[in-house]
């Protein structure tokens, strides 16, 4: 599937209409229920699978409930808009990019950074393995289907002087198995593997070796953070637990609720997903340094938002405070100290 992934312009574009609405919505948690728990959710960007594996096993492994929340985790899908619903405060958690936070920020939109959910983004390009291109300068004069208006288009075609012929991404593979020249946007930690299963032998471009590499990030809706800081810290320091825990530990809780939520998802499709994500370190931080679970770095946060303005995507240079608040971080795990025991 070309599914969720949430390009600039793709999602944020056109939801001006938030913005007479947004800053007059603050949710609120109901009240503790019968549970003693503070019911909150979080907006998941697509249908359940093992990239939102940490949420589902922080909410199993009973991580949430230690930490006084009883969480909700609602599926996405094509129409699942998860940053126009934390900016209306129709939930108080979502996930995305932060390049579309900053985005969505510039816009005057109520959103929120609060955390890390991986440090490096899936985002790649998928090719038939017969095809010539093998590089990013390679692809002049391709066809590429992806999200017309992502940032990375410019920053590919301005770093290597090169054009290609952008199509409109479609919600399937269907295209791409039928044209062996077409190339197509993905996540690398799912697509190629469904590829294969289907006898279509693939490569892949892995957009974070281009130098695009934003961050794969938590968001709060920002009245609601601003109202209400212990719980978003509370939520924070538990989805954090949640990641740690299903990428160093066994992550079966996290994939049996996955396959109850998503018949889909099987089995092997989700023990590759995982690999992915350990072996490639997209959510731990690439060695050498001590794993950054959860951790955003100003200065690299700064430097994405500098590089959208130096594309035209951002008209204006937008500030840090703009759209991220560092202070619901847990402490960073000092080296040879593991994260899991600050958390603990």
């Amino acid at each position: 599937m070309a599914r969720r992934l949430r390009q600039i312009g793709s999602l944020i574009l056109g939801s001006g209409l938030l913005l007479g609405t947004a800053c007059q919505k603050k949710p609120a948690p109901d009240g503790p229920p019968a549970t003693g728990l503070t019911p909150v959710q979080l907006q998941l960007d697509w249908f359940p699978e093992p990239a939102h594996g940490g949420f589902f096993q922080a909410a199993e492994r009973g991580f949430y409930a230690a930490a006084g929340l009883e969480v909700e985790i609602l599926p996405g899908g094509p129409g699942g808009r998860p940053t126009q619903k934390v900016a209306s405060g129709q939930v108080p958690f979502s996930m995305g990019r932060s390049d579309d936070m900053m985005l969505a920020a510039a816009q005057e939109l109520p959103v929120l950074i609060v955390a890390a959910l991986m440090q490096h983004d899936p985002q790649a390009l998928v090719l038939h393995a017969e095809n010539p291109v093998n590089t990013f300068a390679d692809l002049d004069g391709q066809s590429v289907m992806a999200y017309p208006g992502a940032a990375w288009i410019p920053y590919l075609q301005k770093r290597y002087g090169i054009a290609f012929d952008l199509q409109p991404m479609s919600f399937g593979l269907a295209r791409f198995i039928a044209d062996p020249g077409l190339i197509q946007a993905c996540f690398v930690i799912d697509e190629p593997f469904r590829l294969r299963e289907a006898g279509v032998a693939v490569k892949t471009l892995l957009l974070a070796d281009a130098g695009y590499d934003p961050y794969r990030v938590m968001v709060a809706h920002r009245p609601f953070a601003e109202a209400h800081p212990e719980i978003v810290r509370a939520f924070v320091a538990a989805s954090i637990r949640g990641w740690i825990d299903y990428v160093e530990g066994d992550p079966a809780p996290a994939h049996r609720r996955i396959a109850l939520e998503n018949d889909h998802m099987t089995p092997a499709q989700m023990a590759f997903s995982h690999a992915e994500l350990k072996q490639r370190h997209f959510v731990a931080g690439r060695p050498p340094g001590p794993s950054r679970y959860g951790q955003l770095d100003p200065a690299r946060l700064r430097e994405h938002a500098d590089l959208l303005h130096q594309l035209g995507v951002l008209p204006e240079p937008l500030p840090l405070e703009a759209y991220a608040d560092l202070t619901f971080l847990p402490p960073e795990a000092p080296r040879g100290e593991s994260s899991l025991e600050i958390l603990e």
